[in-house]
């Protein structure tokens, strides 16, 4: 234990616990805002209007994550600034094109399966979903500029602008008269706000400037010399999907009351978490890309990320399920109180997602994305669970407790996927450094050359 004490303190005092601390503190500080807010927003707005706002949630976070064709995951990892700036412009320009696709696509489903989401959706849901999906991939784009160059105080702040700047317009679309659409333009001019943020803090060469120090020919050989991270987009919408899609499933399945709910637990539990996993990715990835350049062993380092994150995460969560239902009920009004068991069910989900978070990184790291992606694509067809359930008339609590079981025991194979690959790499480092031909993780000038 005193060995175990030891190393916990040594890397502790390593520089990237201090990016860590930074990303977590704005995490902590849109938490803050959230949790500020909610109380007033649960007020001004009803359970069928968060509905509502979940599915174009939904749809702009699914979008953003995919709509840079996740090229901009890796700007972090090549050594040349130049291919760096080159993968930056290809997914900035991609963030302008893809989001068109997606809400055409979205607009065909509701064409074919016009009551797939309860209701018919209006042109305007339509222009704020693309806005919406647009602007998010736009702050992925530009966050990854930044951890680049490792400004991870820029990224911190923005993180906290994309929970604070989105209420704060919204309550002030509330005041003027505005109904549950205040909702969507509200998030559409805050996330406007994020991006302006990060526009304004970008390092040379990637800024909006610079853009014609990359002609496209350098664009299309950073696509070609990285298309196998391609395989982040299935994967990406796999992921994101089996995030998101339960709020929309729940609109179509039990209507906009029940998806306001479960949305509004969800935006108090799962959203934190999302923003607390996006900086616990970016730190250790680009950590255990060092000591994979550095040709270190990367097991021990991995496990002791994921001990030192799930000591706190599920001591939360059993504090949580002790007081949720006085919670909601007192803070957020009445007619929230049904959001509470949400919240408990969601929190262990949580949990055990922040908690696998740093051993998850390993997959893109070690460059064992297909393997991962076959366990993606099976456990994605968990979110059917919802309507099949619904079918059967279980009520949307049973439903969601279902889905968030299943989610669990996806997160704990893709925890064995990351071991079985650090280990398998940290065997085969040894013999490497006399005969480095034998173990090549990662090709000489494709990714960390």
């Amino acid at each position: 234990m005193a060995r175990i004490a030891q190393k916990l303190l040594k890397l502790s005092r390593r520089p990237e616990a201090r990016h860590v601390g930074i990303l977590t503190s704005g995490s902590v500080a849109a938490q803050v805002a959230l949790v500020v807010t909610a109380p007033l927003l649960s007020r001004l707005f009803s359970p069928a209007a968060f509905g509502v706002f979940s599915l174009m949630l939904t749809i702009s976070t699914i979008g953003g994550a995919i709509g840079g064709l996740c090229y901009e995951v890796a700007v972090v990892l090549p050594r040349s600034r130049r291919i760096a700036a080159a993968l930056y412009w290809l997914a900035f320009y991609l963030s302008f094109l893809t989001p068109i696709a997606i809400i055409g696509l979205v607009a065909l489903v509701q064409h074919m399966f016009p009551h797939i989401f309860g209701r018919l959706l209006p042109a305007d849901f339509y222009y704020y979903c693309f806005a919406g999906t647009t602007l998010t991939t736009l702050v992925n784009v530009l966050s990854y500029a930044h951890s680049r160059m490792a400004q991870y105080t820029a990224v911190s702040i923005s993180k906290f602008s994309q929970t604070v700047l989105p209420a704060i317009a919204q309550v002030g679309l509330a005041y003027i008269g505005m109904g549950g659409e205040g909702l969507l333009l509200g998030r559409v001019l805050g996330m406007g706000g994020s991006v302006l943020w990060l526009s304004h803090k970008l390092p040379p060469g990637f800024r909006l400037r610079d853009f014609s120090n990359s002609p496209p020919a350098s664009l299309f050989v950073a696509a070609r010399r990285y298309r196998d991270f391609l395989l982040q987009v299935p994967r990406q919408l796999l992921v994101r999907g089996a995030t998101m899609l339960p709020a929309a499933l729940i609109l179509g399945s039990y209507g906009a009351t029940a998806a306001g709910l479960y949305f509004f637990a969800a935006r108090l539990i799962e959203r934190p978490g999302m923003l607390l996993g996006d900086s616990l990715t970016r730190v250790p990835m680009r950590q255990f890309a060092a000591r994979v350049q550095e040709r270190k062993k990367l097991t021990r380092m991995a496990l002791l990320y994921t001990a030192v994150m799930g000591a706190p995460v599920i001591g939360g969560v059993v504090l949580l399920a002790l007081i949720a239902h006085p919670l909601f009920r007192i803070v957020f009004g009445l007619r929230w109180e049904g959001a509470a068991d949400y919240a408990v069910i969601l929190a262990w989900w949580a949990a055990v997602r922040l908690t696998s978070l740093p051993m998850a990184t390993l997959t893109t790291v070690l460059r064992v994305q297909k393997l991962s992606f076959y366990v993606d694509a099976l456990f994605a067809l968990r979110v059917i669970i919802i309507p099949i359930l619904a079918h059967h008339h279980v009520s949307a609590l049973g439903a969601v407790s279902a889905f968030c079981g299943l989610s669990i025991v996806y997160h704990l194979i893709i925890v064995s996927v990351g071991i079985w690959a650090a280990m398998r790499y940290d065997r085969a480092l040894a013999p490497a450094r006399s005969s480095p031909e034998r173990f090549t993780p990662i090709p000489t000038g494709e990714t960390y050359g």
